[in-house]
């Protein structure tokens, strides 16, 4: 890889080193050379860093790479500016200022530019060409190539250390951060829960004093319908109760009248009898058979009533209906109408 690497220096620079020596630096195309340049350096940079670390496989063959393609790259520059120094010079400058070559690419072309025209070229251009020794100039390169190199690592390492270390403490502080709002937020979902179940309460407090308050109102209801209903009852039962008493004081008047009369008629038969006494009479046929005087006691009625019959002078038999108390039997009284006309003709034949 060094080889075609150093091939592709050689023939951008010694294909043009007349040129160059003509002093027309820009038709040298130094965007080309620099291209290379940089590949040339990373070939160098991964020397220096076998070299530096010490490896027995590699270290010792590390230094007699670099100084076989950096003599090459030199003897290049040399030989395509004809030995001039200025003209050289202008070229590294040139090539060292492409946007390729930046950074660490940019230091070591400027390094390598000062090394050739600064220290090892003379003013004098024919001496350059035949005296100036390639790698005289690449092991003084070299020492400052790879001290570069532990100096870059060491600086790499070091920002390496201090940007792992701000990555540290950005993430401790994001970390920190991001505790302290899950700390908030655990506050605040607290609160909010909190305030949740303080607005539950109270709804299903509010909805338990409504369903209470309803209970209570439909019991309300319930309590004066039922009054209502045993005060209506209580009226009814004090109703049937007064006419009951009524029909009771009704049935003692009846009563009270059937025995006047039954006692008027037995009056009557005694007085009968005691004319039949006196003077024998033949009785008619209507008076042949003694009028009967029957009481008939009836069974407990179903309903609340008792039906109480009276005699009429007439000789007929109503029957009143009369509501008695319910603890109290039924009671039917039949009395015979006395025989009117008999008396009439008994108290004639008196006469």
């Amino acid at each position: 890889m060094a080889n075609q690497v150093v091939a592709l220096v050689l023939l951008a620079l010694g294909a043009n080193a007349v040129v160059l020596r003509g002093g027309d630096s820009d038709s040298m195309r130094p965007e080309m050379v620099a291209n290379t340049l940089a590949k040339v350096e990373e070939e160098w940079r991964k020397e220096a860093a076998v070299f530096t670390e010490g490896s027995k496989s590699g270290a010792s063959g590390a230094p007699d790479a670099f100084a076989h393609s950096c003599a090459t790259v030199v003897s290049a520059v040399i030989q395509g500016s004809g030995g001039d120094r200025d003209v050289a010079k202008e070229y590294m400058n040139n090539v060292c200022g492409q946007k390729v070559l930046s950074g660490w690419h940019k230091q070591r072309c400027a390094s390598l530019a000062s090394r050739i025209t600064e220290h090892a070229m003379l003013a004098d251009n024919y001496a350059n060409r035949q005296n100036l020794l390639p790698s005289k100039v690449c092991t003084s390169f070299w020492s400052v190539f790879v001290e570069a190199e532990r100096t870059r690592e060491a600086d790499e390492a070091k920002e390496k250390a201090e940007h792992e270390k701000v990555v540290a403490e950005q993430e401790k502080k994001a970390a920190e951060a991001a505790a302290e709002e899950k700390k908030v937020a655990d506050a605040a979902a607290k609160v909010e829960a909190e305030r949740r179940a303080k607005v539950k309460a109270a709804r299903d407090q509010e909805a338990t004093e409504l369903k209470a308050k309803q209970d209570a109102a439909e019991a309300k209801v319930r309590a004066a319908e039922s009054a209502a209903r045993l005060a209506m009852k209580k009226a009814e039962a004090e109703q049937v109760q007064r006419e009951a008493q009524k029909k009771m004081k009704e049935a003692e008047v009846a009563e009270q009248e059937h025995k006047a009369r039954q006692e008027e008629h037995e009056k009557a038969q005694e007085q009968l009898k005691n004319t039949v006494k006196s003077k024998p009479v033949e009785a008619p046929k209507e008076v042949a058979e003694a009028p009967k005087v029957a009481e008939v006691v009836a069974p407990k009625p179903a309903a609340k009533e008792v039906a109480a019959v009276v005699a009429k002078p007439a000789g007929k038999v109503e029957a009143a209906p009369v509501k008695a108390d319910a603890k109290k039997p039924a009671v039917v009284v039949a009395v015979a109408a006395p025989p009117a006309k008999v008396e009439a003709k008994a108290d004639t034949k008196k006469k």
